[in-house]
């Protein structure tokens, strides 16, 4: 008959006998992985009961305590599986790693660690015996600790245990008084042993590592005053004359279960010499005896070594005090009924309870996390101090993560346990408040990406850097009222150069581009000089409003007709036109198709009254042809999509902005300085100030004009005829500049051609306002020391080249600053020709899109005279600004695109 097993709480109407008395031996600790929580492979007839069966973990109690009831020997095995074994926690430790529900596993652990404990208590409080397994011939010292915290714990909930027990009838008074039947004795069981003692014939060596191991667990645990010498005091006692530590010296094949079925399977199926199944081995599976492991000899077995504690159980009892004049202790064997409801009761008690006192053994236990929150708690306030430590009264978002990153590095170094993401949230938080209490740093970035120093505040132009902006702020209403201000300042000239001005790092397109040189040309003066305005918003109403800008779409006009070919390729159109519906005007300016003579591109546009050409075979000669239908008296023109008079456009004009819609300020500038004569091609840019005086210079420009078919008189009367002495070309060297722009007339085939000289500069300037020319896209102009200047102009007025938005300022600075193209420089010719600009820049690379001036047609320019087109200091489109780079770049990171330059005749008016 095989053993009733049976689960805490158990059921007493499922046992029989139930008035016999019965001693109460439990199994617990550790076990490893392959036995699958089982700890009860001493006891064979216990290990082939249900051995492959899972441990069934109560996910509230997170144990299970099966019980096994012998009726014949009178006893109750208890075993109890929990997070000891390696089966367990490993399974338990993969749901954790599947749910998360924590950061760190050390934090369930202790919980794993209580619950065990827990259900330790209920085994001390309701059994004789109690043997400890481990799988190695080592004591674990991590039971010190756990004992420590039990017996602690046990002497605290001793009342209320008792009157709990109280309820049960019949039970003695000195049970109910001492919460239990006794004080156990604890036996430590070791699965393995050292190689050389195994299978040994000898038992004498083993018996000496048996007693070596019984002085040093008997020391360890007197030392931390766990057994003391009355048993009744301590939570268990250990035999003072009788052995109480057993080393298993036979195989292991138990720990393999699958291994151990098979090995036994083998030897049920093995044939006695009578032709029947060996009647030992029957009896051992049937019998109502525990029959020890048969691997070990008589003399050295756990069978005996149990049995005796067994025996003294029923016959004397236990009385494990060593002191002369002690009480004896107190012992009760209980019958299998009343063993059944103190289980039952304590069982729940523990498990179950909520008592303050049965509480407290969590923290006792949860020695990981209290270390590391001691640990944490001290170092929190060093690391945070090293965030505080020569803090500014006002710093940006960066600066504060850079300080809160020294602050983790120093919290890092010491912080240790389970609790260290926990308390480094906290100093994160602790500084970001630190920073947050009236120390952040506005941080809205300026249009050339540098924050706001003043402390968060309202009011002010937001700014579009194009960096992080500040963070959306819910209530700001107690906050002050001001400007931006960044605390960086630039040096900058006016629209005509003349004067130079400190001007603060700007926050709004406006401020940039438009405000800040309108109140420089007031102190200057060029505020009143002749100036041509491009196209800007007029508003009909005053209800008008910025347009919304859902999408992008693309302007169709002059300026984006030439916006899909390549600057750099042989086939660009350098020509500039007016898309009408029923009229089309081209004016072709410096740069030509290439490839293309004239009688090409009369064949190409027949209905063109005036236009110019630059031919790559005939260097620099613009070609323009008169025909008889002129401009004036061509048919009216369709009327063109007028702009809007009641939405402006929010940003800068290009080339993708929507049709129809305007700036309501121009960022651009043309400004006339007065007559040609200003400027001495000897004496250089005199009015100009902060210019290198080596780059103080203009290019020559020739240029090389053929007339063909000229027909009207009174265009002819503004011509020189061939062979006129009225005005001869002048060399470079001349000292007036009347002379330079005389006009020198031949005879050619084609027509009339003449020679006009241009003058031109392409002045770019750093952020502390010194200004320089460059002589070609890679090259500083320098004069020589008499002020002659060897280059010409034909490097920059290419319309196969474009120039650099942004060029090294040769300054002489330990890290050279980025000067930014911001004027052109022409000094027109007094001959009856036109100089046309159609400026166009890219200030990064594609698809960046192209900013022009808005203008319907390229923008003529008034012969003999001095004209100075600024462009804008900040490129802004509707993802933000385009920033100037930090180091040196190709050309295509910004550009001004080829073909700006033209060559237009003069029309003379009617009489």
């Amino acid at each position: 008959m095989r053993p009733h097993k049976f689960k805490l709480p158990c059921d007493i109407d499922s046992f029989t006998e139930i008035d016999k008395k019965v001693v109460i031996v439990s199994v617990f600790g550790k076990s490893q992985y392959r036995a699958k929580g089982c700890k009860t492979d001493m006891l064979s007839s216990i290990l082939q009961i249900n051995l492959l069966d899972k441990p069934e973990i109560d996910q509230e109690s997170w144990c299970e305590i099966e019980g096994y009831y012998n009726s014949k020997e009178k006893t109750v095995y208890l075993h109890l599986r929990g997070f000891l074994d390696a089966y367990s926690l490993l399974t338990e430790y993969d749901k954790f790693t599947e749910k998360q529900d924590c950061k760190d596993f050390l934090s369930v652990w202790a919980h794993m660690r209580d619950k065990y404990a827990r259900a330790l208590l209920v085994l001390f409080h309701i059994s004789h015996i109690m043997v400890l397994t481990h799988p190695t011939h080592t004591f674990d010292y991590s039971y010190v600790h756990l004992f420590r915290a039990m017996d602690m714990i046990r002497q605290k909930i001793s009342p209320q245990l008792s009157d709990v027990l109280s309820c049960i009838h019949s039970l003695p008074k000195d049970w109910i008084a001492n919460a239990r039947p006794c004080s156990p004795r604890i036996l430590f069981y070791f699965e393995t042993c050292p190689a050389v003692f195994q299978d040994s014939d000898s038992d004498a060596n083993i018996k000496k590592l048996e007693h070596s191991l019984e002085d040093q667990i008997y020391h360890v645990l007197r030392k931390n005053r766990i057994v003391t010498n009355i048993s009744s005091n301590s939570m268990f006692a250990i035999p003072a004359n009788q052995e109480f530590v057993y080393i298993h010296t036979g195989n292991t094949d138990s720990r393999d279960m699958l291994g151990y079925m098979a090995r036994k399977l083998i030897e049920s199926c093995k044939v006695g010499s009578g032709g029947t199944t060996s009647k030992s081995l029957v009896t051992n599976l049937d019998s109502n005896n525990i029959v020890m492991s048969d691997s070990e000899g008589e003399t050295h077995s756990f069978k005996s070594f149990l049995q005796q504690h067994i025996n003294l159980a029923f016959t004397k009892g236990f009385d494990d005090n060593v002191s002369r004049h002690s009480i004896p202790a107190h012992f009760e064997i209980p019958t299998l009924n009343i063993f059944c409801q103190v289980a039952n009761k304590v069982f729940d008690y523990f498990i179950h309870g909520t008592d303050k006192e049965l509480l407290a053994l969590h923290n006792l236990l949860d020695t990981d996390v209290k270390f590391s929150k001691s640990r944490c708690n001290k170092i929190l306030p060093r690391a945070l101090q090293a965030y505080q430590e020569n803090l500014p009264q006002h710093y940006t978002r960066a600066y504060h993560e850079s300080k809160l990153a020294h602050a983790m590095a120093v919290f890092e170094m010491h912080a240790r346990g389970p609790l260290f993401e926990e308390f480094s949230e906290k100093l994160q938080a602790e500084c970001d408040k630190h920073w947050r209490a009236g120390r952040q740093m506005c941080e809205v970035l300026s249009l050339t990406g540098h924050p706001c120093t003043n402390p968060v505040h309202r009011g002010g132009s937001e700014g579009a850097g194009g960096g992080e902006q500040a963070e959306p702020r819910e209530d700001d209403s107690e906050l002050p009222t001001r400007e931006h201000c960044s605390g960086v300042r630039y040096v900058c000239a006016c629209n005509c150069g003349r004067i130079q001005g400190s001007r603060e790092d700007p926050f709004s397109l406006r401020q940039a581009n438009h405000d800040y040189f309108q109140m420089l040309a007031k102190q200057c003066g060029c505020a009143q000089l002749e100036s041509i305005q491009f196209p800007i918003f007029q508003p009909s109403t005053h209800n008008y409003r910025a347009a919304q800008l859902f999408s992008a779409t693309k302007r169709h006009d002059s300026f984006s007709r030439n916006e899909s070919s390549t600057p750099q390729g042989d086939t660009q159109a350098c020509s500039l036109g007016v898309d009408t519906l029923n009229d089309e005007i081209t004016e072709y300016g410096s740069g030509g198709q290439s490839s293309a003579t004239s009688d090409q591109i009369d064949s190409d546009i027949p209905r063109l009254s005036s236009k110019t050409s630059l031919t790559p075979s005939d260097s620099h000669k613009v070609v323009i042809e008169v025909t008889d239908s002129d401009a004036e008296n061509a048919k009216d023109k369709s009327l063109v999509r007028q702009p809007s008079t009641t939405e402006y456009l929010p940003g800068m004009l290009h080339t993708e902005s929507p049709s129809g819609l305007l700036p309501q300020f121009s960022s651009w500038s043309l400004v006339c300085l007065g007559p040609s004569s200003l400027y001495s091609h000897n004496l250089g840019l005199q009015h100009q100030i902060g210019v290198f005086p080596t780059s103080a210079f203009l290019l020559p420009w020739d240029v090389t004009v053929r007339l063909e078919h000229h027909e009207r008189k009174e265009r002819h009367s503004l011509w020189p005829m061939v062979g006129d002495q009225g005005g001869g070309y002048c060399s470079r060297g001349g000292k007036s500049f009347q002379a330079m722009n005389a006009i020198r007339g031949r005879k050619s085939k084609g027509g009339k051609e003449f020679v006009v000289k241009i003058f031109v500069g392409v002045e770019y300037e750093c952020p502390r306002g010194h200004r320089f020319m460059l002589s070609a896209p890679d090259k500083v102009l320098k004069a020589t020391g008499n002020g002659i200047v060897k280059d010409s102009g034909n490097k920059v007025t290419s319309s196969t080249a474009d120039m650099p938005l942004y060029f090294p300022c040769p300054c002489r600075q330990t890290k050279p600053l980025i000067a930014q193209l911001m004027r052109i420089h022409v000094v027109t010719p007094k001959a009856p020709v036109h100089v046309t600009l159609n400026p166009r820049v890219q200030p990064g690379p594609p698809p960046c899109p192209i900013f022009v001036t808005g203008c319907e047609e390229p923008v003529k320019l008034s012969q003999s005279a001095y004209w100075i087109l600024r462009l804008p200091y900040v490129y802004m489109g509707e993802k933000g600004p385009y920033l100037p780079p930090k180091e040196p770049v190709p050309t295509s990171h910004g550009r001004l695109l080829a073909g700006m330059y033209g060559i237009s005749e003069v029309v003379p008016e009617k009489k």
